[in-house]
């Protein structure tokens, strides 16, 4: 059996589908950008138009309809991961589970994947969240 690049909760799936559907749009694409104070962050913009990304060497992973693009630079760091959404008191939040995360910071927009964070270099159980 192929491993999945990524894994999506159910709740995730439904969050993200109502998105775009709400966004009438073609799908979301998840990408590693530099930022924050590890180092790196997630980035994650809708797809208007499948021309958006047809020729960009982006992954496509679609699960229950929804067009989910992966930058391919991103790949390396985000394979394996998981992406959850979770509901609180104060709304809700995507949220990423990520193996390759050796660090994020105290608010935990962002990661580095080295133990050789540009920030505080506190362990937050290699979950990131915004």
């Amino acid at each position: 059996m192929e491993e999945k690049l990524i894994n999506i909760t159910e709740a995730a799936i439904d969050f993200l589908k109502k998105s775009v559907e709400k966004e009438n749009c073609h799908g979301v694409r998840l990408n590693v950008v530099p930022g924050g104070c590890q180092g790196l962050t997630y980035e994650v913009d809708f797809v208007k138009e499948k021309e958006e990304v047809e020729d960009s060497g982006d992954i496509l992973v679609q699960e229950r309809g929804i067009n989910i693009y992966i930058a391919a630079r991103a790949a390396i760091f985000i394979a394996g991961m998981t992406m959850d959404y979770v509901t609180g008191p104060m709304g809700g939040n995507l949220v990423f589970n990520n193996p390759n995360a050796q660090s994020c910071c105290g608010c935990g927009k962002s990661f580095c994947s080295t133990n050789e964070g540009t920030g505080d270099d506190r362990e937050c159980g290699s979950c990131c969240c915004f």
